[in-house]
């Protein structure tokens, strides 16, 4: 339950960062609406991996990727995958009863962004705090069993405008099948990613198709 909240409170924290706290003429500039590229019909791939704390097994790792298709720019829908192997005591009831440590997550999502910049050094860096629902199915020890997702991250985007770094935190939510009963877990999993974006699109061709002749 711990584990549900501290994800939560994370998640409804980043969103809830508002870049008009923005003192200084470059952020405000940043974060202006008229100077930041749509992510309206753009569609994002995103690749990573990293840590996940399992709730009934021990410190695992996990690699995945996820697709997105923004609606404007702030809603976005998608699909994911992860694998994750569990690493735990073989001697426990539910080691010995594993008949695979393999796991495999599909999941649906849909993402809220809020646009948000930061300042490092002398440049300033364009990002997005975001916030992930989602549900689907986790395979494990040869069953499929229903699973709710709760997060959300930072998505840094770089000079290249089809190039973007994330780092999120999700906790998923299922069943796990054990000898004594199927128990609720919830695992954290924390991951670094990489997103490609297409089309690839620059603040500067809003202003530039807004112009007239």
């Amino acid at each position: 339950m711990k584990k549900i909240i501290f994800v939560f409170v994370f998640a409804i924290g980043i969103l809830s960062i508002s870049p008009v706290h923005a003192e200084e003429e470059s952020l405000r500039h940043a974060v202006d609406a008229e100077n930041r590229f749509s992510k309206r019909h753009q569609s994002e791939i995103n690749i990573f991996g990293g840590d996940l704390l399992g709730d009934e097994w021990h410190n695992s790792w996990d690699v995945g990727a996820q697709y997105f298709f923004h609606i404007n720019n702030t809603f976005a829908v998608g699909a994911g995958y992860m694998y994750s192997p569990i690493y735990t005591d073989n001697s426990s009831t539910f080691g010995l009863s594993l008949k695979t440590k393999n796991t495999h997550t599909i999941d649906g999502q849909v993402m809220i962004s809020n646009d948000a910049a930061f300042r490092a050094g002398k440049s300033v860096i364009r990002c997005d705090f975001y916030l992930t629902l989602g549900g689907g199915t986790v395979w494990i020890n040869e069953h499929y069993e229903p699973m709710g997702m709760i997060g959300g991250g930072l998505k840094v985007y770089t000079g290249w405008p089809w190039f973007a770094i994330r780092v999120d935190v999700n906790n998923y939510i299922h069943p796990t099948p054990n000898p004594t009963g199927d128990t609720i877990n919830a695992d954290i999993a924390f991951n670094a990613g990489v997103s490609f974006l297409f089309p690839a699109r620059r603040a500067e061709e809003k202003k530039e198709e807004a112009s007239p002749e």
